[in-house]
């Protein structure tokens, strides 16, 4: 029988205890419901799953437990279950016939309500609230602010930006968007402009969010250029990657004061170094990568597995298939 392989560290069986990346055995139950006969499912430790290497035609994990192709002799499709896809898109599984799911949208509700939270504790000023609070002083902050009539500017509109942009509309900012094909734009964006009117944008932006994946193309996309178009009122904040932000250029950029602030959730380097100058500015909130964690995270990637694998077994395009050129 064909083989789908599921390598999974945290399982409940196992004693693991409910987390955002728990394998539950209701998700094995939904796998097999929509395998039936064709597929056995196999779901195995990343020790474990090496015995079945040899006939896994489907895996499905974290890029980090992904296995070399050049071990699976028998695969046709590699399932992430992240949406980021840049760990596991090696030039062997890019030149090859092998098809790449990857977990889009299973993000965009935690990650979304992340980017508002930070949006609101840079408004409100609860970044400088909290630091008075460690010292006992009672001080009014008269540098408060509301989203209402902000002009937040999205970087990247796939699941998540549109979501960001959804909740940022409900609260009155005007959104404005860039993105690859400028099309398509929702309701709720007042203004979408391709790519290469990044920089047109920029100067008018109070908040600039980065939702982009990391590419070639991404790679250093914001770097002093980037910085001196931003006006100086201005906060960035990025939950795309860490390697589209040049780093050593945003530290001068804050301590310069050409911009006033960053919310970060990725670095270029992870975990972020303690000698990094980021953790001591009083202007940067710094999450340790963790705003697409949810207790229902597994949920909602087994469904998108499960979405994937009926379009498999009846022959139609998978729906979060990676375009393997553009890397997302």
């Amino acid at each position: 029988m064909r083989k789908l392989l599921v390598i999974a560290v945290d399982q409940q069986r196992l004693g693991a205890a409910p987390g955002p990346h728990t394998f539950k055995p209701t998700h094995e139950e939904l796998l097999r419901a929509v395998s039936g006969d064709t597929f056995e499912v196999v779901v195995a430790t990343p020790e474990e799953a090496k015995e079945h290497y040899a006939d896994a035609e489907i895996i499905a994990t974290f890029p980090l437990r992904a296995p070399d192709i050049s071990l699976l002799p028998k695969a046709k499709w590699l399932h992430s279950f992240s949406a980021g896809v840049d760990r596991i898109l090696t030039p062997a599984v890019a030149a090859s016939d092998i098809h790449l799911t990857n977990s889009s949208g299973v993000h965009a509700t935690p990650i979304a309500e992340h980017i508002m939270a930070t949006l609101l504790i840079f408004t409100r000023s609860f970044h400088k609230t909290f630091q008075r609070q460690q010292k006992h002083e009672w001080e009014k902050d008269q540098s408060l602010s509301e989203l209402r009539g902000k002009n937040i500017l999205i970087v990247g509109l796939g699941e998540i930006g549109k979501e960001t942009a959804r909740l940022a509309h409900a609260f009155g900012a005007h959104v404005h968007a860039v993105s690859r094909s400028g099309a398509d734009k929702p309701e709720f964006v007042e203004r979408l402009e391709k790519s290469d009117q990044l920089d047109a944008m920029l100067p008018s932006a109070d908040f600039v969010v980065i939702t982009l994946p990391y590419t070639e193309e991404t790679h250093h996309l914001f770097d002093k250029n980037k910085f001196a178009l931003i006006k100086p009122s201005a906060i960035i904040i990025n939950i795309g990657r860490g390697g589209i932000i040049k780093e050593a250029d945003l530290i001068d950029a804050l301590k310069k004061k050409i911009i006033a602030g960053a919310g970060l959730d990725v670095f270029e380097k992870e975990p972020l170094p303690a000698e990094s100058e980021l953790w001591d500015m009083e202007q940067v909130i710094i999450t340790p990568h963790h705003s697409g964690l949810s207790h229902k995270y597994m949920d909602r990637a087994i469904e998108w597995l499960c979405k994937n694998l009926e379009a498999y077994l009846n022959g139609q395009v998978l729906p979060s298939e990676v375009d393997k050129k553009l890397g997302y």
